[in-house]
């Protein structure tokens, strides 16, 4: 009984250590430090590995928000992709769906589209094919959605509906969902399919912005 208690006592301990460090870190760098920039500071001073952290404090992100730096309500899924992704050992072969998401979004943006996922998966063999995701999460859309993330873009409801007023201002009471297609690809829009997915039809689309003028 006497050692278990011992050994807890101890792990808590390392753990509070830990903590302190990230938070003396956080105050150096006053942004929260990313997984993949506190790997490379542990391989050149007498750090704890990011594996160790990883085993105690189940991910980066948990041991951030223990530290009181991020909340765990203004973590998006793809910010616990971006802060958790770790440079990959060389001996890995392969990325997880979520490394291999994160890494596309670090590269190309948020704008995900099978296409050009598998035109940066030629260069990077080691991310996860997008057949093999598509099998996780059943559809590639449905694989977006579960990062909060669109062939479309990254486009909040505040991003449609702006998009939307432009139009309206541009065309005129009188617009239609086929002028706002023409519209929103010469701009480079949010699509009228993702405009609908938003705000459930087009009318209603219309209703919401006809109400916040």
């Amino acid at each position: 009984m006497r050692q278990t208690t011992h050994t807890s006592t101890s792990t808590s301990t390392t753990n509070q250590k830990i903590i302190q460090l990230i938070q003396g870190l956080y105050q150096l760098h006053t942004t929260p430090m990313k997984a993949a920039h506190y790997q490379k500071l542990a391989t050149y001073l007498p750090y704890p590995s990011l594996e160790e952290i990883e085993q105690r404090f189940g991910s980066w992100t948990k041991l951030l928000e223990q530290a009181g730096i991020v909340k765990p309500i203004d973590l998006s899924n793809r910010d616990r992709l971006t802060l958790n992704r770790s440079k990959s050992s060389p001996s890995r072969k392969r990325w997880t769906v979520e490394e291999s998401i994160a890494f596309y979004v670090e590269t190309c943006g948020s704008r995900v589209t099978i296409r050009s996922y598998s035109e940066l998966r030629t260069a990077h063999p080691q991310m996860m094919s997008a057949n093999t995701i598509i099998r996780h999460h059943g559809t590639w859309k449905q694989a977006l959605a579960h990062f909060q993330l669109s062939s479309n873009g990254f486009y909040s409801d505040e991003d449609c509906l702006n998009a939307l007023r432009q139009a309206y201002e541009k065309i005129g009471p009188a617009i239609t969902s086929q002028d706002y297609v023409r519209f929103a690809r010469k701009q480079q829009l949010p699509s009228l399919t993702l405009l609908i997915e938003r705000f459930t039809s087009w009318r209603e689309a219309l209703r919401i912005l006809e109400e916040s003028r």
